[in-house]
């Protein structure tokens, strides 16, 4: 028994326009991990070309190939929609014929698919047209498509008579919805493996999955998704629109979720012939998701006239490949995948990145470790050195760094609160990152994570590099400290307490001043730039019960900057109702952080 289907038309007649719709073999996308980091250009793309598109002859100057089908059931119903993308050989404008496009479902019923009312009605000599169709049937029972059918309909004879012009066959084609899975092999990619867009999308662009990295915004987690995308052709081609729609999956509970992404490039997207570039694509998912996989899909859409004579737009997209993750991921495997490197040793990062001018060169000049007594937590303190070696100024990147360890454990890195804005040539400048971590942490090893600064979405850089560095373990001493460029040798110290009693001039408490005399020699790299935003000696008196009763910040810049010889450094407002003895000064390098300030234990003198 036939099951009767009533069709949406929004109380249009349905439209009896030419051609019909398609698809290309699409298919759902696996995300790789976050993460994962492939080097750019790993794949010979020049030579990946699209398998030819079937073509039928619609007449004798018309041909047809079906460019996207879509055959989607949700709980409103189902959704058929077909692009078809017809030619002309012919050497004067060709009228597109009058004809009515059905879609024929495996029970042998047709339905009727109503044309876009910005459809083409001709085409002009050795050029293509794209015309759209789309209908929405009642009930959530799915079906399937075997046949796209263009019939010539005779409305004025009695009864009408119908001649089927051309028939597509299509079963196993159409788009079923990000959920579903595709049976074309050859549209299942490996990650880093290298594809094309079908031929009836007309695009040479050679796509290639790089990385993706999953962080944790004020909005949420967000997986950012990286394309390289390349042009192989000799002439200047403009990127077709794309989606990229996220997939995580549930097995413990068998449930499936697709999350939509959104591309971080605005605006059309330009490449020069062989250009290469990168293309990026933000996924907000849930804060318990974790990707795996992602969907390459192409947008399309519907237009239509509504009952008041407006046009309303319909929009789909039909899946195009989908990218399978392979191998461990995560944290743990980019710790494991890092090279080593030495402070003081040049980092190579990502080429294809725009985010280090090509002549900076970046090295870690520290890498520090120290608990913080009291507060729970360790710090991690990382300096990079940035070296102008060319022969004009170049702005300082806002690089973003991530601390990873062994176990797979990451940590966000803090960049200090300013730097200056750009870098004199052949000059060196040092930015200073802080880590916060937990006490019980053990690690001597650690990946020091790069990526691009945000973007001006806010969405997080994609990633340019992972190092794997020795935390260098010095000992704080009441001798040698160092505050990179800046080595400081304590040659003698002491101190002296001072009581202030009141006075008719002056009643009042009691009150109590220290007096350090510090007598040292401070040697300086003298190619590395330092300016008013450079940390700062932090010289804390602590008395016997561990409370803290004064502190100093001296800078090594400025007017009252630290210099070699004897000097003096008041404290005053102590708090303390007494003399204290005896008493022990450690001394600190400060960070100023936009989570406050980070500060490192270098020295401890004591009474």
């Amino acid at each position: 028994m036939k099951r009767n289907r009533r069709t949406h038309n929004n109380g249009l007649p349905w439209g009896r326009a030419a051609l019909a719709a398609a698809l290309t073999a699409s298919l759902l996308a696996a995300v790789p991990a976050p993460g994962i980091v492939r080097a750019a250009g790993a794949a010979d793309s020049a030579v990946l070309k699209p398998a030819p598109a079937e073509s039928y002859a619609l007449n004798d100057k018309l041909k047809v190939q079906v460019k996207s089908l879509l055959n989607e059931t949700t709980s409103e119903g189902t959704r058929i929609g077909a692009v078809v993308r017809l030619t002309s050989g012919d050497k004067k404008t060709v009228k597109i014929p009058d004809l009515e496009l059905r879609a024929r479902l495996a029970d042998g019923q047709e339905v009727t698919l109503q044309a876009s009312v910005l459809n083409a009605h001709a085409i002009r000599p050795n050029t293509a047209e794209e015309l759209n169709y789309y209908v929405s049937l009642d009930g959530a029972d799915r079906v399937e498509l075997t046949d796209l059918v263009w019939y010539s309909v005779d409305w004025y004879s009695y009864p009408k008579q119908e001649t089927v012009q051309l028939s597509v066959p299509v079963a196993g084609l159409s788009w079923n919805g990000p959920l579903s899975g595709l049976a074309d092999s050859a549209a299942v990619k490996s990650w880093g493996d290298s594809f094309v867009l079908p031929a009836v999308v007309d695009s040479p662009i050679v796509y290639t999955s790089v990385s993706a990295s999953r962080d944790n915004t004020a909005q949420g987690p967000v997986t950012t998704v990286k394309l390289l995308a390349e042009n192989p052709s000799d002439s200047k081609e403009t990127l077709p629109e794309l989606a990229v729609d996220g997939k995580a999956e549930n097995a413990k509970e068998t449930e499936k979720k697709v999350y939509p992404g959104k591309r971080v490039e605005a605006g059309p997207i330009v490449l020069e012939p062989k250009e290469k570039k990168y293309i990026q694509y933000a996924i907000p998912t849930d804060k318990d998701t974790v990707l795996t996989a992602f969907n390459v899909l192409s947008p399309e859409s519907f237009r239509q006239l509504d009952a008041k004579g407006q046009l309303t737009v319909i929009p789909y997209a039909v899946g195009r490949f989908q990218v399978k993750l392979a191998g461990a991921s995560g944290a743990a495997a980019e710790y494991a995948a890092a090279p080593e490197a030495e402070p003081g040793t040049p980092l190579a990062f990502d080429g294809m990145s725009d985010a280090i001018d090509p002549s900076l060169t970046v090295s870690l000049a520290e890498l520090h470790r120290h608990e913080n007594e009291g507060e729970g937590f360790k710090t991690v303190i990382a300096k990079l050195k940035l070296t102008n070696g060319g022969d004009q100024p170049v702005p300082i990147p806002a690089l973003q760094l991530k601390l990873l360890t062994a176990s797979g454990l990451q940590y966000n890195g803090t960049r200090q609160n300013q730097t200056a804005s750009e870098i004199m040539p052949q000059t060196s400048y040092v930015v200073s990152y802080a880590f916060n971590m937990p006490k019980e942490a053990k690690d001597e090893r650690v990946v020091l994570k790069f990526a691009e600064p945000k973007t001006a979405s806010g969405a997080p850089g994609s990633p340019i590099g992972a190092y794997k560095m020795a935390f260098q373990e010095t000992a704080p001493n009441d001798q040698n400290m160092t505050f990179y460029p800046f080595a400081v040798k304590l040659n003698s110290w002491s101190m002296m307490a001072r009581s202030i009693l009141p006075s008719a001039l002056a009643p009042g408490p009691v009150t109590y001043t220290y007096r350090l005399r510090l007598s040292m020699d401070i040697v300086r790299d003298d190619s590395v730039i330092v300016d008013q935003n450079f940390s700062k000696m932090h010289i804390e008196l602590v008395d016997q019960a561990g409370k803290m009763i004064g502190y100093k910040d001296l800078p090594f810049t400025g007017v009252n900057r630290l210099i070699s010889g004897t000097q003096y450094i008041q404290f005053d407002n102590l708090r303390t109702d007494e003399q204290e003895y005896p008493l022990t000064i450690n001394i600190y390098e400060t960070i100023a952080t936009s989570n406050g300030d980070a500060k490192r234990l270098v020295g401890v003198l004591q009474q």
